[in-house]
């Protein structure tokens, strides 16, 4: 009696015969076909103090470059602690309020349109 149950092959064509690309080796990581390659992703940083900031992050790197004899520990450290105060809620208060004129109820700059009728 022959089998009637559906053969394997007949749900389409197989994945496994698909061409893969040559294995060049554990260096191929470092080295590209024309030598050595940057580490990732990292490819185009931006040092401290050479063009103007874009971001808190390149504010907070700014500040620190002018800091000197800062070990590379404690220069990360100080890093991380900035970046922290800059999420604080706290802190962004104390900036807004401060950013406010002397004799103003509203912040230098920014208009204020609650309540202004549409």
């Amino acid at each position: 009696m022959p089998d009637t149950r559906k053969a394997h092959y007949t749900m389409g064509p197989s994945i496994l015969n698909v061409p893969t690309p040559p294995y060049n080796g554990p260096g191929a990581s470092l080295y590209g076909p024309r030598g050595p390659q940057r580490a990732a992703p990292d490819y185009g940083a931006r040092k401290p103090l050479s063009t103007e900031p874009e971001s808190i992050e390149h504010h907070v790197q700014d500040a620190i470059a002018r800091v000197q004899g800062l070990s590379p520990r404690q220069r990360l450290a100080l890093r991380n602690e900035l970046m922290r105060m800059t999420r604080d809620v706290g802190f962004i208060r104390c900036i807004h309020e401060q950013s406010r004129g002397p004799h103003s109820d509203q912040a230098a700059g920014i208009p204020a349109d609650e309540g202004r009728p549409l």
